[in-house]
């Protein structure tokens, strides 16, 4: 069952990249993720309640559990589905996958017990130079390409911020509660930005923008979201963080399968190098 549930995990992963995508042809993305999270939100909430978990009493306690919410989901998702507006599903993926890095290095500003050894810092650099070579091969080709890129990696970057503050402050909570109230508030903030920035009427509601809101809502949030807790129960979490390794490939796989993406030889170099760089920073 665990290594069923952890290739499920990766192919859930790995896949939803290019569902987004391929949600996009019809659909604006900030309406596209708002009604994903939106039900993600209303089952997480079910969830807690059925598990008996309560809100806090106090406001600035619940404002403390829902800080998160606006860096992991709300501003994280709102960079990757308008970063999939400009550059490939695949290059997307690739480039969240530097999420493990920029924990890295939040972890050694908020948690100073946490320090990297030497081979972290060697994938860290890794890492880096991975990210150059992109850059420089998405900066050649299209300006608009290099924005995606950079919304993407900003998306990572507020994914890893509201990790490490997870695990520094709020340890104490369930993760049903956290999920539920943080993704209550990145829905939120991702609705808003939909009705602000996007026509209602830009949302066309076909088989694409109609299922690939329901399989990331159901797979990509709800199911994922219960595999992946249920496998830190069972197994390392070193070895559930390489997931973070794993799902890129998978998510390559996909985009040029379903939707003909294909790497320059300078991006895979530098693929090649921001996996090598998580394997290293991951390793014990």
């Amino acid at each position: 069952m665990i290594y069923l549930v952890y290739a499920l995990l990766c192919l859930i992963w790995g896949s939803t990249w290019v569902v987004i995508k391929i949600g996009l042809d019809d659909a604006p993305p900030f309406w596209l993720a708002a009604f994903r999270f939106i039900i993600g939100a209303l089952v997480m909430i079910l969830v807690a309640r059925f598990r008996g978990d309560r809100l806090p009493k106090r406001f600035s306690e619940l404002r403390k559990l829902a800080f998160p919410g606006i860096f992991i989901y709300g501003g994280s998702y709102l960079l990757v589905y308008w970063s999939e507006v400009y550059v490939d599903s695949s290059l997307t993926a690739v480039l969240y996958s530097s999420l493990p890095f920029f924990v890295a290095g939040f972890s050694i500003a908020i948690i100073p017990a946490e320090k990297l050894k030497l081979t972290g810092w060697v994938g860290l650099l890794l890492g880096f130079l991975g990210l150059l070579f992109i850059f420089h091969d998405s900066f050649n080709r299209s300006e608009l390409i290099f924005k995606g890129s950079l919304l993407a990696l900003g998306g990572a970057a507020g994914s890893a911020f509201g990790t490490v503050y997870i695990k520094a402050y709020l340890k104490e909570y369930s993760i049903t509660l956290l999920s539920a109230v943080q993704m209550t508030v990145g829905a939120l903030i991702i609705l808003t930005a939909a009705v602000i920035f996007e026509p209602i009427s830009d949302f066309k509601v076909t088989a694409k923008s109609v299922l690939s809101i329901s399989y990331l809502a159901v797979f990509g949030t709800i199911g994922a979201f219960l595999g992946y807790y249920w496998l830190l129960k069972k197994i390392k979490a070193i070895h559930v963080s390489l997931i973070a390794f794993v799902t890129p490939l998978v998510a390559l796989g996909f985009g040029n399968l379903i939707r003909g993406e294909a790497f320059s030889p300078t991006t895979g170099l530098g693929t090649a190098l921001i996996l090598g760089g998580i394997l290293l920073v991951v390793r014990k």
